[in-house]
């Protein structure tokens, strides 16, 4: 049985103070896209990954293709969000771009109301902070509407709605691959339950079955709507695209099994970074050939350790309270295991953190403990503002050496093992929460 407390998230004494703290947040958030934009986008006048999507849709208008042949490191359905501006006029590339930045901003806007309504206002402010902290990367990046669909799916997951977290998750690989890796995370034991079905206020909770047969059923009834509009669309080749376009990826400059390599490049000229067909700066040198196979080693072990680490959660009762670490754990290591690590992947970690946040300050049987929770977050945070100081702060002299290469090396170093540290803190907090409900 799952767990779910009756709870509202804490607004206020009473309706005035709840509106005024609405409204704070409403002005909060506003001020800070305001500010993002202006900072962020018109005054370094930062396309992104824009001009590429807008290039795409503009070439694509010119031939008269369809989109079976364009976009294919992305899914169907991404693809065809991504062309959707130009359908509804955007056809110059500004006009694009403020079409891209008014859709990223809808969905952070949208999960923002998500936050507040399920959580309550510091999970706001969590979700303000972290993307005020990534800079560009959340309004000029597609990323960013995956993300909060599996941070939606987290959400939902850890309040035992797991049908629908399912086909959340269903939705968020349908525009980007990777949320398939918290499907685990939305099946639910019929015997899992916390130890108080009342918390220390008095709020009622209920208790609903869930059989675990039922999230997948979900997520397949997704999955196959998603694939047969992909195959009436673009054909079969076009919907496994996503997966062949990753295989013959070389070593991106930011990635984690990069980071002596690049080290290494700053005094060597026998290293050089190169703009690949794969629209990312690679490095090519002596080492990386086996550094690249480091990372396949690093994947396949890291893919063990994750089955092993859900295998003993979910038999010790798939404890709701560890399921936002355990995203951190299982997209964590995904990123850091990645040869393409690039600066957006950090937007895939907000999203669960922030709910974790919101959770650990809603309280309740469900709730994380609040102090390592905290730790989770500022950890986080750190990271988000790192991958700025990175991208684009200091991006330019990870590309050609300068004076102030030494500086944005030490960034990306900073960074890197920080991203190695907030999986292995994840993996502990889920352990030691665990642990402590079989005692």
């Amino acid at each position: 049985m799952t767990l779910v407390a009756d709870r509202r998230p804490r607004w206020g004494a009473d309706a005035p103070a709840a509106a005024a703290l609405v409204l704070t947040l409403v002005v909060v958030w506003g001020a800070a896209k305001l500010l993002s934009v202006w900072a962020w986008v018109v005054v370094p006048a930062q396309y992104g990954d824009t001009y590429y999507y807008f290039l795409t849709a503009q070439e694509l208008a010119r031939t008269g293709g369809g989109v079976a042949g364009v976009l294919l490191e992305y899914p169907t359905p991404a693809a065809l969000l991504l062309l959707l501006p130009w359908e509804l006029g955007a056809t110059d590339h500004e006009a694009y771009r403020q079409a891209v930045v008014v859709m990223t901003a809808l969905a952070d806007a949208a999960f923002a109301l998500l936050l507040g309504r399920r959580l309550g206002p510091v999970a706001v402010l969590a979700w303000v902070g972290l993307t005020s902290a990534l800079g560009p990367l959340v309004l000029l990046r597609f990323d960013l509407l995956p993300a909060v669909v599996a941070g939606a799916a987290v959400l939902l997951a850890m309040e035992g709605r797991r049908v629908a977290a399912s086909v959340l998750v269903g939705l968020g690989t349908g525009l980007k691959v990777w949320p398939i890796v918290l499907f685990p995370l939305t099946l639910g034991r019929r015997d899992t339950h916390l130890p108080d079905a009342r918390d220390t206020s008095g709020a009622r909770s209920r208790v609903r079955r869930v059989s675990v047969a039922a999230p997948a059923l979900g997520l397949a009834a997704t999955g196959i709507a998603l694939v047969a509009v992909s195959l009436a669309v673009a054909g079969w080749d076009r919907l496994l695209s996503p997966l062949a376009y990753q295989r013959d990826r070389g070593l991106q400059i930011e990635a984690v099994p990069a980071t002596l390599p690049m080290q290494a490049w700053a005094d060597d000229p026998a290293y050089r970074v190169w703009y690949s067909t794969f629209k990312a700066y690679e490095l090519v040198g002596p080492s990386v050939a086996g550094w690249i196979g480091v990372a396949q080693v690093a994947a396949l072990v890291g893919a063990v350790a994750c089955v092993a680490l859900l295998a003993w959660w979910f038999w010790r009762g798939a404890d709701p309270r560890t399921i936002a670490w355990l995203a951190l754990v299982l997209v964590g290591t995904f990123v850091v295991t990645s040869r393409a690590l690039s600066p957006q992947y950090l937007v895939w970690l907000a999203a669960p953190l922030a709910v974790l946040v919101g959770f650990a300050f809603r309280g309740g049987p469900d709730a994380p403990p609040l102090g390592p929770s905290l730790v989770t977050f500022a950890l986080g945070l750190g990271l988000c503002t790192l991958t700025t100081a990175v991208y684009p702060v200091y991006y330019d002299h990870l590309l050609q050496r300068s004076p102030l290469t030494d500086r944005a090396l030490l960034f990306l170093t900073l960074r890197n093992i920080g991203l190695l540290a907030l999986v292995a803190w994840a993996a502990a907090c889920a352990l030691t929460v665990v642990r402590r409900r079989g005692h």
